[in-house]
């Protein structure tokens, strides 16, 4: 026997005694939140009947949007009620909203965005339409690279019609396509591939991109990366229609429903 042929045969034993070794398991991902258990629910005035989007805005409290006028809500966790309005805008479709320091962004479905100032009332245009998008739904704001992101619900049926997430740098004011989610993300227990994003947010702690669709109910949660963490079934009968999703600093989630017969309502789910 030749130097190669135990060379060949050492080799052929070594990958048997590793195709015999036990598999590492893949780390099973934990999910921080009772979604199944709000910590606390929030009725809201009939004002806020049609709330569609959510932002954290200061210690104890959220700046909200209704889906049809340009006013700013300011809600108190604390009292549990409106404590102020800002209006910055004309009436509209309007579906997301996003303070970051010392400014609030509220986004309308077609990609149109409006910049108000608290501090001094100044005001800008942010223009995300795409040609490819019919419905944007759903505005939040990437920390790492000062980034607003917004989520599509609908792209164009001519086109591939996978839900995208883009990108506007408040920096470079660089507009571009950050994310897919691609079909295999979004698949039931059921089968069924029903996800039209409502809303998306930042988690503050772990990086965590989180996507919440009204349609079918579902909760997606991604790497910070895009790598599909887990996909969360969400109970009908406590998330009647789920529009908006924001963090607190501290890592407690909040998500907002529309009402049917009754108001909108603010869910609590804290952070552990």
């Amino acid at each position: 026997m030749n130097i190669l042929q135990i060379f060949i045969g050492i080799l052929v034993l070594a990958l048997i005694v590793f195709a015999c070794l036990p598999k590492k398991k893949a780390k099973e991902y934990t999910l921080r939140y009772d979604i199944s258990k709000p910590n606390n629910k929030m009725e809201m005035p009939q004002n806020l009947k049609e709330i569609s989007g959510l932002s954290f805005y200061k210690e104890n409290q959220l700046a909200c949007v209704n889906d049809e006028k340009g006013t700013v809500f300011i809600y108190d966790l604390a009292l549990q009620e409106v404590v102020e309005t800002i209006d910055i805008g004309k009436n509209g479709d309007y579906e997301g909203i996003e303070v970051v320091d010392d400014e609030i962004f509220i986004m309308k479905s077609n990609g149109k965005i409006k910049g108000f100032k608290i501090s001094d009332g100044s005001e800008r245009k942010i223009d995300c339409s795409d040609k490819d998008v019919k419905e944007y739904e759903g505005l939040s704001y990437h920390p790492q690279t000062r980034s607003l992101l917004l989520v599509t619900k609908e792209k164009d049926k001519d086109k591939n019609d996978k839900k995208t997430i883009y990108a506007y740098s408040l920096t470079t004011e660089k507009f571009e396509r950050y994310l897919t989610i691609d079909e295999d993300m979004i698949k039931g227990s059921d089968g069924k591939k029903a996800f039209a994003p409502s809303g998306i947010a930042i988690h503050p702690v772990t990086g965590e991109i989180f996507v919440i669709s009204s349609q079918g109910k579902k909760l997606l949660i991604l790497s910070p990366k895009g790598e599909k963490n887990t996909l969360i079934e969400l109970d009908p009968e406590s998330f009647v229609q789920p529009e908006g999703i924001c963090f607190t600093p501290n890592g407690d989630l909040y998500i907002s429903s529309e009402g049917s017969d009754s108001n909108g309502y603010i869910l609590k789910f804290s952070y552990f």
